[in-house]
């Protein structure tokens, strides 16, 4: 009796070609189309930008103007320690900067200003404005910030990482830091006139200075005032413009 012989279908040539060639081909042009979308496609081009500078939206014509220029970057190509970096350099009042991507298209930055050295108030108002050691605007702020403050007329027109453009200002502020140093019982400094910076001491006495003499002069000459306490009693000015100090 004879058996018949069992048929075992071969595997095509052809279908072995096609599959070991068209799997690599697909996983390679696959890495390459990911590859090119990520570098080129808009998807992937920075168009949103959550910004907050000590926990509020941040603000500030340097800084914005900063912000758009990254617009339109690809992400994957953008570097966040790199323009955190700028951020902190000297041309801005910032001290730290927290840098990071969102995919497909947002960053989120978190931001803390430098510490502030010295304060304007205009005397109409309830808010302080904080200046930098360079004496440039870092914010405005609603409860007082402990540092030497100078008290002005009004109304100010001021910029966000900029210092104040008039010099009678600039002046006082270097001098209301000055004076802290020198003076600790010093409360205020109030810009009366171009002529006339009051300091405000403790006990309710005001004391006059000039910016037309030497101030180095009136504030030893202030001090050897204030150190002696029979002098001083029942005394509510002490008036430093004069050749000797003027006391009423």
């Amino acid at each position: 009796m004879k058996i018949a012989p069992v048929y075992h279908p071969s595997r095509s040539k052809y279908l072995v070609f096609t599959l070991d060639f068209l799997v690599p081909f697909t996983l390679i042009a696959t890495l390459l189309l990911c590859g090119w979308a990520a570098l080129y496609s808009p998807i992937f081009h920075i168009s949103r930008i959550i910004c907050t500078l000590d926990y509020t939206e941040c603000e500030g014509g340097d800084l914005l103007a900063e912000l758009e220029r990254v617009k339109g970057q690809n992400i994957f190509r953008f570097n966040p320690d790199i323009f955190a970096a700028r951020l902190t350099s000297a041309d801005f009042t910032i001290r730290e900067a927290k840098v990071v991507r969102v995919l497909p298209s947002s960053l989120v930055l978190t931001l803390h200003s430098v510490y502030p050295v010295v304060a304007l108030k205009v005397s109409t108002d309830t808010d302080w404005i904080v200046l930098d050691d360079k004496l440039r605007v870092i914010r405005t702020i609603s409860t007082d910030p402990n540092v030497p403050t100078v008290i002005v007329p009004g109304p100010l027109t001021l910029v966000v990482g900029k210092p104040p453009q008039d010099s009678s200002i600039i002046h006082t502020l270097a001098l209301a830091r000055k004076l802290a140093d020198e003076l600790f019982s010093i409360k205020a400094v109030t810009l009366l006139d171009a002529e006339t910076i009051q300091l405000t001491l403790e006990g309710n006495i005001r004391a006059l200075l000039t910016p037309q003499k030497d101030e180095l002069t009136q504030i030893r000459a202030l001090q050897a005032v204030l150190s002696d306490a029979t002098i001083t009693t029942g005394v509510s000015v002490i008036d430093m413009r004069f050749a000797r100090p003027v006391l009423r």
